[in-house]
């Protein structure tokens, strides 16, 4: 990990401890993420229905494959795998193996839980605790107490380190509803929203100006709904959104603190769009994993997010094996 730039608080130094906890607006344990050139890109990596066993073996290494190479070619800052990840057991043996291609090339990685991701032998706060371990893994606990696992904000630093130039929010959109008179999947909870706009604020306060974020889940929004049928929307969109069938007000929460421009998804095997609304971007990522779970019928590949210092839009990209698909710079 590098070293904190600062290593005073109000006279007392800072302990070893604090420097591997995500209190507040901190960063979580593992590497530092910094701008470089003024250019930082994410690879965000989905679906990839990692099963384990004699049976998937050939798959399992396509996937893994395909992983090398992208990472390879793009050479990205960091990478964000958007849910559904390992869904068989043993689920130890199974992230140790996905996350093989960032651990040997030393590019740091975050972690969404999706449903899936609920069904093996370990908790999602034992995988947690296990990924954690890792030394390229960012993702943690933020705030003990939160609803799910893996809830945290991971600033991005100025190519010269002085100062958070942008910010990466991970949320547990976890599995399956747990209310009586809710049906389907699950949601981000309130109290995570409510974590949000205090990290948010503390961001602003901090930095004297609101940062541009973006942020990262597995389950999508009921807006993708909507923008699936704008004009404007690039991708394909040819599975309906599987969304939670209950909206707990976390888009409207991006568009009041006014930070976050893109949101990130997984989940929809067979959509990979992208279309705004209200000033946010919502995208869906392209499966990754081999092993299929229906009837799919996109060849395998990952988004790309490339982000520039000091500006608040983005471009974003579809790549695949052998090609770069629906260039898309948000805002227009």
């Amino acid at each position: 990990m590098k070293m904190l730039d600062k290593f005073f608080r109000k006279g007392k130094i800072l302990t070893a401890v604090l420097l591997f906890t995500c209190i507040g607006v901190s960063a979580s344990a593992g590497p530092g993420l910094k701008f470089k050139d003024k250019k930082f890109k994410i690879i965000q990596f989905t679906d990839l229905h990692y099963v384990h066993s004699d049976k998937h073996k050939a798959r399992n290494d396509s996937t893994i494959e395909l992983m090398r190479l992208l990472i390879e070619e793009e050479k990205p800052d960091l990478v964000v795998f958007t849910g559904d990840v390992v869904v068989s057991s043993p689920a130890v043996a199974g992230w140790d193996r996905v996350t093989q291609p960032m651990t040997e090339l030393q590019v740091p990685f975050a972690v969404n839980f999706g449903n899936h991701d609920t069904e093996t032998d370990l908790k999602t706060s034992e995988i947690l605790e296990h990924l954690s371990k890792n030394p390229m893994s960012v993702t943690s606990n933020q705030i003990e107490g939160v609803s799910g696992q893996g809830n945290c904000s991971l600033p991005i630093r100025s190519s010269n380190g002085d100062q958070d130039e942008m910010v990466v929010y991970l949320f547990d959109s976890k599995a399956y509803s747990e209310h009586g008179k809710v049906s389907g999947y699950g949601w981000v909870k309130h109290d995570q929203i409510d974590w949000y706009r205090k990290t948010s604020r503390e961001f602003t306060e901090k930095n004297k100006r609101v940062l541009p974020a973006l942020a990262f889940f597995h389950i999508p929004l009921p807006e993708y709904a909507v923008v699936r049928e704008q004009e404007g929307t690039l991708g394909n969109n040819t599975e309906k959104v599987h969304a939670a069938s209950i909206n707990t007000g976390l888009l409207s929460a991006f568009v009041e603190m006014n930070d976050v421009k893109g949101v990130f998804v997984g989940h929809d095997h067979n959509n990979d769009y992208i279309g705004g609304l209200f000033g946010v971007a919502l995208a869906y990522g392209r499966k990754t994993g081999y092993v299929p779970a229906y009837t799919e019928i996109l060849d395998r590949g990952a988004r790309v997010i490339e982000l520039t210092e000091g500006a608040t839009s983005f471009n974003t990209y579809i790549r695949t094996r052998s090609e770069k698909l629906f260039e898309y710079t948000f805002p227009y």
